[in-house]
């Protein structure tokens, strides 16, 4: 039986250790201090690749990407995708996300920036 177990709990264990999503805002630091997602991590797109690579090393993280316009959300995919990141996702300009109903917040005091 504790064979048996072990062996499921290895089968299984890609779908029980999921990361959770995670959100980049890869606009200017000006912009995220407007308006962003709420629990959004600011990585410009200028400096995506280290600041990705840095705080989610696992190329399976689901990462949800956006912008003012999904000019530079589209180039921070095309970087992460070059990277060999599987899970990312082009969410295009914030107001979209406003569109589809994705609350936004104005600045915090205690949010996750990455400086260069």
């Amino acid at each position: 039986m504790k064979n048996w177990m072990t062996a499921l709990l290895l089968c299984l264990s890609p779908l029980a250790w999921a990361t959770e999503p995670v959100w980049i805002d890869v606009r200017s630091a000006e912009e995220y201090q407007q308006q962003h997602r709420p629990g959004a991590v600011h990585i410009p797109h200028t400096h995506i690749a280290r600041g990705v690579t840095e705080r989610y090393p696992d190329r399976d993280t689901p990462i949800n990407l956006y912008c003012r316009s999904g000019r530079r959300s589209q180039l921070a995919l095309e970087a992460l995708q070059t990277l060999g990141y599987r899970r990312v996702v082009d969410h295009g300009a914030l107001e979209n996300l406003q569109a589809g109903g994705l609350s936004t917040q104005g600045v915090i005091l205690d949010t996750l920036s990455f400086e260069p």
